[in-house]
């Protein structure tokens, strides 16, 4: 996944505000769905107190692990118009992943880079909006490339709501979805978070798949994950070496887990399918792989966020513990 540190924006003259904030929203939701996505909200762009605590405290905690751009941007997370001053409204879309079938890559990343894809998107809805907003209106696409708490803001916008497993479930879809934002200066009514059911996590209710699913146990409590026993964190954004635990946690995976969303039942629909793209990338391939041939075969891919360095560490692991079978 990309990511940035804090950048300051300008700061443009506030547009008039339209006569109508809850007809830009509707126009807003429409056009996302016209583009592809399944479900969009629009929040303000200020994140609730008890949402920032929550999150404080999970940095002081160091369950991000290596993850320090988390701690460098906190403040940016907390009020995203601490350097998005202009910033007044944000759309969140939801995108959802192709199905298949179990693989040593999680499913998000097979084929193209989900980032570009949801990015061309929503510059089609920023296009499609602007007939529907004052003139000089702004807009900022944001795919895992501003400094905000995107399931929070999804979630308070009724996009869906954070499971036990700490993943946005939208209803009738699931949980196999990547998200993305609009960031607006023009006004627009927010859209309620989902209604008649409990706050989240207590929608789940009773069940605790993912918790007693995951491999490496790495919830220590619902929808509170420690970063640094997940294996999308090891397999990903880890850049150390990997211990021999770690090793043998990975169980041949390469890049990403998605156990946690496989035996959640808000998933159940989505039906098995042998996908478009490969489930699996040969770990004995990836070993030998220079650096050219990494930008070559992953310059597109979000698989290039483990870097050729972490994707071979990953690989040689993957190798040394004999990896011969497709793990989810």
């Amino acid at each position: 996944m990309q990511r940035c540190g804090p950048r300051r924006e300008p700061r443009f003259p506030p547009p008039p505000a339209p006569s109508d904030p809850g007809a830009v929203t509707r126009a807003a939701v429409e056009a996302a769905r016209r583009n592809g996505f399944v479900a969009a909200g629009v929040a303000r762009a200020v994140a609730p107190a008890p949402t920032w605590e929550r999150f404080a405290a999970w940095l002081a905690s160091g369950r991000h692990g290596e993850m320090s751009w988390l701690a460098r941007d906190a403040e940016a997370r907390r009020d995203p118009g601490s350097i998005l001053p202009w910033c007044r409204s944000i759309l969140s879309v939801a995108r959802p992943v192709p199905p298949g079938p179990p693989g040593n890559v999680a499913r998000y990343a097979r084929g193209e880079d989900y980032h570009d894809a949801v990015r061309r998107a929503l510059h089609r809805v920023a296009r499609d909006l602007r007939p529907s907003c004052p003139p000089g209106t702004h807009f900022r696409v944001s795919v895992d490339t501003a400094p905000l708490l995107e399931r929070e803001l999804a979630a308070r916008s009724g996009v869906g709501f954070v499971g036990k497993s700490g993943m946005l479930i939208v209803p009738g879809v699931g949980s196999h979805v990547v998200l993305g934002e609009l960031l607006t200066d023009v006004e627009m009514e927010p859209t309620p978070p989902l209604a008649g059911l409990p706050a989240d996590p207590e929608r789940c209710g009773t069940c605790t798949a993912c918790l007693d699913a995951c491999p490496t146990g790495a919830f220590v409590a619902p929808a509170v994950l420690d970063a640094r026993r997940c294996l999308s964190y090891l397999t990903i954004e880890k850049r150390s070496p990997l211990d021999a635990a770690e090793e043998e946690w990975l169980d041949g995976r390469l890049f990403g887990c998605d156990v946690c969303q496989d035996v959640c039942p808000f998933n159940a629909r989505r039906a098995a399918s042998s996908g478009t793209e490969p489930a699996d990338l040969d770990p004995a391939e990836l070993v030998e792989l220079t650096g050219a041939g990494f930008e070559e075969r992953f310059g597109r891919s979000a698989v290039r966020r483990a870097t050729r360095e972490g994707l071979a560490r990953n690989a040689r692991a993957a190798l040394r513990h004999g990896a011969t079978v497709t793990r989810p």
